[in-house]
């Protein structure tokens, strides 16, 4: 293994030990010794990467959404579905997902959605940002439904992007409340998948 390759194996050891730790106890409870610790590297090693603990806070937040990413779309990332049901079907899995995560990850939608917002602008506009390459890839599948023929080819695609992301945001806070207000997971499934249809799906 080359230097380099040392270097960077060695940073995202201390990325995914920040990781687990904000997951699990959040940001503002630790301190750059417990991330050093968790990593198996000294106090002074930290500092040859971050310059202090909010400094690795940037990466861990992309962390994060590359691990939602895997999470949500699992073995469908690459999928090209060639009709409307499949494309609704692909959408219901991945609503069935955002539960999945949440039941068994909560800090990580907790983070999200509840304590990144309140540290500092600069989170907000990075967790802004990973979520409009979330509605970039989206675009990409709607333009190639479109192509295909099952998705209304009258439709602002950068929109429709954006309604997709929409909908997992949907499905992760409706998770979260875990059918308290009568949404149940059934319920979402199936109302979103059919919001889809109708908005985006081409005219019979």
């Amino acid at each position: 293994m080359s230097r380099a390759d040392r270097l960077e194996q060695r940073r995202a050891t201390l990325v995914s030990a920040a990781y687990s730790l904000v997951m699990t106890r959040g940001f503002r409870t630790i301190g750059v010794d417990d991330i050093a610790r968790a990593a198996g590297v000294s106090h002074g090693t930290f500092y040859n990467y971050f310059d202090n603990k909010r400094d690795i806070l940037d990466a861990v937040i992309d962390h994060c959404f590359d691990h939602i990413r895997i999470v949500l779309l699992g073995p469908d990332a690459d999928d090209s579905p060639d009709s409307l049901q499949a494309f609704c079907a692909r959408y219901a899995r991945v609503i069935d997902r955002c539960y999945t995560l949440v039941a068994e990850e909560p800090g990580v939608v907790n983070f999200l959605l509840l304590e990144a917002s309140s540290i500092d602008d600069r989170v907000i506009e990075r967790c802004l940002h990973n979520a409009r390459s979330y509605a970039g890839e989206a675009v990409k599948q709607v333009d190639q439904g479109m192509s295909r023929g099952f998705l209304d080819p009258t439709i602002d695609t950068d929109i429709a992007g954006e309604v997709l992301l929409s909908v997992l945001v949907s499905a992760l806070f409706s998770a979260t409340r875990a059918g308290a207000d009568g949404l149940t997971q059934d319920r979402v499934r199936t109302q979103l998948t059919g919001f889809l249809a109708s908005a985006l799906g081409a005219q019979a």
